[in-house]
């Protein structure tokens, strides 16, 4: 799986930081697979995080969204963007925490606006 080969390998260290700081939000949980580790809020996916031969990846499930407000964010598809961690950066909390807290509002919102749509169709 996945997240045996990220929290040992090259970028061990910035994942399990990275993991620390997303499960300490108690809406969050985290869901294993071959592919990643996802992280899920009540309503929907919060961000994803895999590591490979050059760099970590945590992807954010509301990136487009997310990215008016954080602009370095990478990414160019529908949906998901990304943050990259070379093994000699440093993990700025503040800014994740910020972007995690950014992401669960986002998923309300849209879990809300479906609700709305339902009840007036």
């Amino acid at each position: 799986m996945q997240f045996a080969k990220d929290s040992t390998g090259k970028f061990a260290t910035t994942f399990l930081k990275i993991r620390t700081i997303i499960l300490s939000y108690d809406e969050i949980i985290e869901k294993r697979n071959a592919k990643q580790t996802a992280y899920y809020g009540p309503y929907s996916a919060i961000c994803f995080l895999r590591a490979n031969d050059y760099r970590l990846t945590m992807a954010f499930a509301q990136g487009y969204k997310l990215q008016e407000k954080y602009p370095f964010l990478e990414g160019d598809g529908k949906i998901v963007r990304h943050l990259y961690f070379s093994e000699k950066q440093q993990v700025d909390e503040k800014l994740l925490r910020e972007m995690i807290e950014e992401s669960l509002i986002l998923t309300l919102e849209a879990h809300e606006l479906k609700l709305l749509k339902n009840q007036l169709h």
